[in-house]
């Protein structure tokens, strides 16, 4: 049967292996998160150039279609008249009836 001395001991190793373990453990827990981190970082600097290139391409579209549209109002004002008229009466059936 081992000592009280002994038991203390080998409950001090036990206590030293422990604390080490949790050590190593939160440093890798670190050097994963600091990985994890830049890895983020690097992906959101990504996804705001593309969000910046999709935001550019739709301006050139809107203004590409806004021109045809100015185009095709100056080429037929009559037909632009009767389709906005058109429009603002559905839209305003559409809403009193809410």
């Amino acid at each position: 049967m081992a000592s009280v001395r002994e038991m203390k001991q080998q409950l001090g190793e036990a206590g030293e292996d422990v604390a080490e373990a949790a050590s190593e453990s939160v440093e890798a827990t670190r050097s994963e998160l600091r990985r994890l981190r830049a890895k983020l970082r690097a992906n959101g600097a990504h996804l705001e150039e593309e969000l910046r290139e999709a935001g550019e391409r739709f301006a050139e579209g809107a203004k590409t279609f806004g021109a045809a549209a100015a185009e095709q109002v100056k080429a037929h004002p009559m037909a632009a008249f009767g389709v906005a008229f058109a429009a603002g009466f559905i839209l305003s059936r559409a809403f009193r009836r809410r």
